[in-house]
């Protein structure tokens, strides 16, 4: 213990004068001297302690009022620059969208997988890797119906296993979260995996299960500190979080990899069954090319890019949509008066339904507008010395962008508004969802709001109409 202690002691010391070091020598550099203002940082931990650790977006809005929309934050010795406001977000990445920014990790695969590839997946990924991953997913979706008919049916029909299942629960009060999340992953799992799984799988149960824990972990803020790669040697040296975090990416890319395998071993190279066929064909066509982006690695972590976006994002959305209903029964009243007059009650809804259903359709854009799931949106970086309002945005290997408003459309975009809407009215179409509690007492508050927000737990009463 005293030896271990003396190991981080000495690794904080030691960051701390390199902290120091590097503030001064890029204080010295006149291009970070031309850097947007903010806060100044102390080391090692930069501006940690002026910033709502459970809420870093809300910082943003007051930092705002002092420096302006563009400023420049330490999180850790790692410098951002923060663009606060519609406008700035859109002047950088809307008008001046040109190769000056490119996505980034969330967080270092590299220390949580050991990968050989320090940026890999369709999420995680940068410049032509991106482009390229995305390009493909893209075009392979849609080959498997994405936003088409079949994949409208394959979600009507994993509505009805959702609706036989909150049926069971005969109007008792239960925690829609594990159902749901079932349901809503076997959408992704049937395009990606071939196979929609059975919501008793011990499998698939504890997949998601290990899912739902991972990522409450990384909307904590120290999960914040690892995907800012606030120092690999100081977090390789404390327990607890960190190695969980280990754990739980190893056991998805288990998963996953066995999924893999068992595609490779039963691959028709002519005939595709889903995503990961297809990906492995392009494998094949590219194995004498030493630059491509189709390898193991990729193909590992976009799936589980698509599976975590599949599942996570739209199930809970559909559950802060039912608890917003409750807090405002008016609207779930008028929403499903509306299912009632356009679709009624023999028959499951469809997506031609929408446009004839003004609403609702309002209802679940207001839902996902208020929610605003990840606050923080994606974060970027420069690719060269980059002039913006009047700074200058060197060309480091580090974070720049923290963008507060949301431009970079989602692969998954169609998929989700045919779950959202589908689920949604024929949930409404069969079932009233009243709270356990009073209404006014209901709070519309995430557990956390730090990366992604998460849910509070609550429990409701699915009453058959």
């Amino acid at each position: 213990n005293s030896l271990l202690s003396g190991t981080l002691f000495g690794t904080l010391v030691l960051a701390a004068i390199v902290f120091c070091l590097l503030f001064l020598l890029f204080r010295g550099d006149s291009r970070y001297a031309r850097m947007p203002p903010g806060p100044t940082p102390v080391p090692l931990i930069g501006n940690l302690l002026q910033l709502n650790q459970w809420a870093f977006h809300e910082s943003f809005m007051k930092l705002k009022e002092t420096y302006g929309p563009v400023m420049t934050v330490y999180l850790g010795p790692k410098p951002l620059v923060v663009l606060v406001g519609f406008d700035a977000v859109h002047e950088a990445l809307v008008e001046q969208a040109d190769e000056q920014t490119v996505s980034i990790i969330f967080y270092s695969y590299e220390f949580l997988l050991l990968s050989s590839h320090f940026f890999v997946g369709l999420g995680q990924s940068n410049g032509e890797r991106w482009k390229q991953l995305r390009r493909f997913s893209l075009s392979t979706l849609r080959d498997f119906g994405m936003g088409r008919r079949n994949v409208e049916e394959w979600i009507q029909e994993e509505v009805k296993h959702l609706t036989e299942e909150f049926r069971k629960t005969e109007g008792a009060p239960f925690d829609p979260t594990i159902t749901l999340s079932r349901a809503v992953s076997n959408v992704i799992c049937s395009i990606v995996f071939g196979q929609r799984f059975d919501y008793q799988d011990k499998n698939f149960v504890d997949l998601l299960s290990l899912l739902e824990a991972h990522l409450r972990l990384l909307s904590k803020p120290i999960g914040m500190v690892r995907m800012f790669e606030f120092s690999n040697s100081l977090t390789k040296l404390i327990p607890g979080p960190f190695n969980k975090m280990l754990m739980n990416v190893n056991e998805l890319t288990t998963f996953t990899s066995a999924m893999i395998d068992k595609h490779k071993a039963t691959l028709v190279s002519d005939s595709p069954r889903d995503y990961i066929d297809s990906f492995l064909i392009k494998m094949k066509q590219e194995s004498n090319n030493p630059d491509t982006e189709f390898n193991y690695d990729n193909l590992n972590m976009t799936i589980l890019d698509l599976f975590i976006a599949g599942t996570e994002t739209t199930s809970t959305t559909l559950r802060y949509g039912w608890l917003i209903l409750m807090k405002y029964p008016h609207i779930q009243e008028n929403v499903q008066k509306e299912i009632d007059t356009v679709i009624g009650r023999e028959r499951a809804p469809a997506m031609e339904d929408r446009r004839k259903m003004p609403y609702t359709d309002a209802v679940l854009h207001e839902i996902q507008r208020f929610i605003d799931l990840q606050p923080l949106n994606v974060f970027h970086k420069t690719t060269r010395d980059t002039i913006f309002r009047g700074y200058t945005i060197p060309e480091v290997r580090m974070h720049f962008y923290v963008s507060c408003a949301k431009f970079r459309i989602c692969a998954g975009e169609g998929l989700a508004k045919m779950e959202l809407f589908l689920f949604f009215t024929t949930l409404l179409q069969n079932f009233s969802f009243c709270p356990t509690e009073d209404p006014d007492s209901i709070s519309l508050s995430p557990d956390s709001k730090l990366v992604f927000k998460t849910l509070r737990p609550y429990k409701f009463k699915a009453i058959p109409r």
